[in-house]
């Protein structure tokens, strides 16, 4: 009958003070922590009846490969907790991502928060887009940078322009250079040798210096010549290149570059807009290329 009993008491204290000679088995029940106590003859102790699991060496591991996923944590007792780490040497490549692919990024503007997105919904940085939007066709006109410096050109009394682009970074004198309709030649004029010498176009040779006027049909200047980030662009569009524009006696439209402060800096050099052109045995009247001759 002792041993099919039940006794309730205040603590497991209680229990061991009251219970003298307990019997091996005898269940006991303790308010305090609504626990029950079994009796084990075997360590002479009260031990509980209904003792939660704890774990033990339990490990948890993923799996590498196509999941992308590495790393696990191993626990003997106590709580556990496992943090899981993105290998993305394991991962498999996928040669030709789509926009709707999904990609996980930490939300700076959100505490970090794990967050996903797609391919497509990812921004590009302003200087990309910049560049995008130059290359557009249809849209943008590509624009071709040109780099402009002063120098003496080689006689000792006559400063000239030296205009250099692509691979050439030094710069030539009187350049040959072809522009062509849809494009923008942005000139930059920020060398410190450029001060004084604003650089400027004209259907006139060497401009006002000869009887003639600036030319400013879309012509962009910005900023003095010689400081920083100072540059002169010429779009080369139909209307660039008009009724206004000068023609030499072969009928060819022409603009001079020039400087606006002093006098023969440019020699013959103009732009020149290719009117008629020929391919094996026909001919073309399509104006589609513009050539900058150098004297």
């Amino acid at each position: 009958m002792i041993q099919s009993a039940i006794y309730c008491f205040t603590n497991l204290s209680t229990i061991q003070s009251s219970i003298s000679s307990p019997l091996d088995g005898q269940i006991a029940f303790a308010k305090d922590t609504e626990t029950y106590y079994r009796y084990d003859l075997d360590s002479t102790s009260w031990v509980t009846l209904l003792n939660p699991g704890d774990i033990t060496g339990v490990t948890i591991t993923t799996t590498s490969g196509s999941s992308g996923l590495a790393g696990g944590q191993a626990s003997t007792s106590g709580d556990f907790s496992a943090s899981l780490s993105v290998d993305i040497n394991g991962t498999t490549a996928k040669a030709s991502p789509v926009s709707a692919d999904e990609v996980m990024i930490g939300d700076t503007e959100d505490s970090n928060a794990k967050k996903k997105t797609t391919l497509s919904a990812l921004p590009i940085s302003t200087a990309t887009q910049t560049a995008l939007d130059n290359i557009t066709a249809g849209t943008s006109t590509l624009t071709i940078p040109l780099t402009v410096t002063v120098a003496d050109d080689g006689s000792g009394s006559q400063n000239v322009f030296y205009i250099a682009g692509g691979s050439d970074s030094t710069g030539t004198k009187s350049p040959s250079l072809d522009l062509a309709v849809g494009f923008k030649y942005k000139f930059d004029v920020s060398d410190n040798s450029n001060t004084g010498h604003p650089l400027k176009f004209s259907i006139t040779k060497d401009g006002t210096h000869n009887s003639g006027s600036e030319f400013t049909t879309n012509v962009t200047t910005s900023g003095t010549a010689g400081s920083s980030g100072a540059y002169v662009q010429l779009e080369i569009t139909p209307e660039t290149m008009g009724a206004s524009v000068a023609t030499t006696t072969a009928g060819t439209p022409t603009l001079y570059y020039y400087c606006g402060s002093h006098s023969g800096m440019c020699g013959e050099s103009y732009l020149q807009l290719i009117g008629s052109l020929s391919s094996g045995g026909g001919s073309g009247t399509q104006f589609d290329q513009f050539l900058l001759i150098g004297a």
